[in-house]
Parts: C-alpha cells; sequence; structure tokens
C-alpha cells in the first residue's frame, strides 16, 4: 500500500532482523522479494542516511554476505521503484558533469607558427627543416655552430630547390603537410607535363562519354549521364581546371623553386660570415625562414596561385555561404578533401590574410 504526505513517499516493507533494511533479493539472488518498504523524502535528522548511502550499504553487506556481484559505480539496479529513482539522479548528475566547456581560440602566436611550419614543409630551405624521408622533419636541436652544417645546408637546398624546377616542368615535386591527425605526410605538386597530360585524359575521356575513365574515377551509367559527363570532362576539367587553372599554376610553381634556390645560395653568405657568432645564428635563421614565408605567401596570392584558387571557389550545395570567399571563411581548418584545402591548416590568420591579398585590384 502506498501513500504521499508533503513531499515524502511512504512505502511498506515487512523487515526481518534489521530495523532498517533494503530487500533486493529479486536483482541480486533471483529468490522472490518481500514486500517493499522504504521512505524516501526529506530527511531532517543527520542521523537518517541518504537514499543512495542506504543503497550502497545494502549492497555492500549483500556483497560480503551472498558473494553476489553488482555495479558500485553507477548502481543500475534494473526493475521497481530503486531503478528509476537511482538511474534518473544518476544520470542527472553525469549529464551535469559532462556539461562541454567553451574551448579557446587558439592564439594569433600559435596561428602564425603553423602558417609558417605549413610554408617551410612545402619547399626545402628552412634551417630547422629537413623533408628528406629518413631524417626529422622538424629539429630544433641541429647544431647551427658548426659551419660546415650551416653553409651545407644552404647549398643542398638550393640544388634541391634547383631540380625541384625540373620536377614541375614535369610530373611535379613532392611535398610535406600536416595532416588531419598531427602527422606529417607527402603530398605531390601538379606539374607542368602532368597537367598537360591530365588534359589530354579528360578530352579522351570526354569525347567517349566516359568509355574511357582516368583512375580513380567512376563511368558514366547511362545515356544521360554520358552526356552531362562529356560536358563536365571538355569544358570544366579540360578546359577550366586544365588549362585555365591548372597551366599557370604549375608555371608558378617553376617560377618559386628558382627564386627559393636563389634565397638558398644567397643565406650562404651571412651563414659564413655572421654566422659564426651566436646572435648572427639566430637573425640570419629568423630572416631567411621568413623571407622564404613572404615568397610562398606571394606566389599563392597571384592570380591563380594556391590560396587565389581557394578564396576563389565556390560551391553551390553550401548556398550563400559557398560564395567566393564566403566559402573559403567557413571552411574548417582540417577535414575538407578538396584539394584546394586538403594540404593546409586553413586557421583564421591563414583566411584572413589570404582573404584581403586576393582582394588587392591589382596584379604582381
Amino acid at each position: 500500500m502506498r501513500t504521499f504526505t508533503g513531499k515524502t513517499l511512504f512505502i511498506r516493507l515487512s523487515l526481518q532482523e534489521r530495523s532498517v533494511m533494503i530487500e533486493l533479493s529479486k536483482v541480486l539472488t533471483g529468490k522472490k522479494p518481500t514486500d517493499f518498504g522504504v521512505q524516501f523524502g526529506a530527511y531532517n535528522s543527520t542521523g537518517i542516511s541518504s537514499f543512495k548511502d542506504v543503497i550502497y550499504d545494502e549492497l555492500k553487506r549483500q556483497n560480503l554476505e551472498q558473494k553476489h556481484n553488482y555495479d558500485i559505480v553507477t548502481t543500475r539496479i534494473e526493475g521497481g521503484t530503486f531503478s528509476v529513482l537511482e538511474r534518473n539522479a544518476f544520470e542527472s548528475q553525469v549529464a551535469h558533469a559532462d556539461i562541454k566547456k567553451d574551448t579557446p581560440s587558439v592564439s594569433l602566436r600559435d596561428q602564425f607558427k603553423k602558417y609558417k611550419e605549413d610554408q617551410l614543409l612545402l619547399n626545402p630551405g628552412g634551417d630547422y627543416f629537413s623533408l628528406d624521408k629518413d631524417n626529422r622533419l622538424i629539429d630544433s636541436s641541429v647544431d647551427q655552430s658548426k659551419f660546415n652544417l650551416r653553409v651545407g645546408k644552404d647549398l643542398r637546398d638550393a640544388g634541391k630547390n634547383f631540380l625541384n624546377i625540373f620536377k614541375d616542368m614535369g610530373t611535379g615535386a613532392t611535398f610535406k603537410y600536416v595532416a588531419e591527425d598531427g602527422h606529417v605526410q607527402e603530398g605531390k605538386k601538379s606539374g607542368l607535363g602532368g597537367t598537360l597530360i591530365k588534359f589530354f585524359k579528360d578530352i579522351a575521356s570526354g569525347i567517349t562519354f566516359g568509355k574511357y575513365t582516368p583512375e580513380n574515377e567512376n563511368a558514366p551509367h547511362n545515356a544521360l549521364e554520358g552526356t552531362k559527363h562529356f560536358f563536365k570532362k571538355i569544358f570544366v576539367d579540360a578546359l577550366f581546371k586544365d588549362v585555365i587553372v591548372g597551366v599557370p599554376k604549375s608555371a608558378i610553381h617553376v617560377g618559386e623553386d628558382a627564386v627559393l634556390a636563389c634565397i638558398n645560395l644567397a643565406e650562404t653568405v651571412p651563414d659564413a660570415t655572421v654566422g659564426n657568432f651566436k646572435a648572427g645564428q639566430v637573425a640570419t635563421t629568423e630572416i631567411f625562414d621568413d623571407t622564404q614565408v613572404f615568397v610562398k605567401f606571394l606566389a599563392d596570392v597571384v592570380p591563380m596561385g594556391e590560396a587565389s584558387s581557394r578564396t576563389r571557389a565556390f560551391t553551390f550545395k553550401k548556398g550563400i555561404k559557398g560564395l567566393p570567399i564566403v566559402n573559403n571563411i567557413t571552411t574548417p581548418e582540417h577535414g575538407v578533401k578538396d584539394e584546394n584545402w586538403r594540404y593546409v591548416r586553413n586557421t583564421p590568420l591563414r583566411k584572413t590574410i589570404e582573404s584581403v591579398a586576393t582582394l588587392i585590384p591589382f596584379q604582381i
């Protein structure tokens, strides 16, 4: 029999050998339970345990006496009045404890550090950056006090950038980038020769209505899809992406390779002179690393450059957010599979400086 008085709920229970006892034999022992009778409500006396404490004490006693297992962390008692009350209280506590706090935004300094790292991973040149597969990519413990290490790295970087000129005139040079999981991985640029090869493949795929398709592309399944495929491969992929965008972008890569090779050679002079002193080493590294980053920035923001392609890209699926500039600003830092964003950490700093620079109404 149940009665309600004010805020107190009374459930009568026949007690056995104890003045206060909770019999949970139905849950823990499988035996037929006795009648329930527990007072649960507004306890004002400090001598009376809370409802949760009573349950924990009784479960502990039964565990010692009958060696039954139970969940002492969540106290998930299945069935009966107790399971409803305890489960609701437990889930409320968990929900309260799991409230997510707003994560602080990344500082401007950290964003610039990411941007600088990304740019120095693209081409040889950074004093503490080694793009060889078998070496650590970023090693701040490099001993810059040794003459042969300082000048030797400058000459090697110049040679690698000079070699990249021919690679980018062909199928494309390789580069490093920071993936979404934080690991540094290797990518490959689209060289001038590779772009022209892709152009002829797209033309062939278009005029055959998808009978021939390049690798990793799906062939059309019917006449309607074949017609769409024709216009897409001829006018979008071949003429626009390969010729209008791809050829100038490849040429930009060749140009920046040449400029960076000259910068690497120029760095040998201060490294061979003032680089013999600690202050000179620090100044030389800072000046020439920043110069390389600035050159990469200029190459990115010129028309048809990497950043220019990102800021001018658009997608109809995103509606207003898909408009040029807005599309780039609303993309996350990581996770976009499109080739325009795949290899960069698109921080707010990068979005801002690239968007502003590409809006300048003159060409470099």
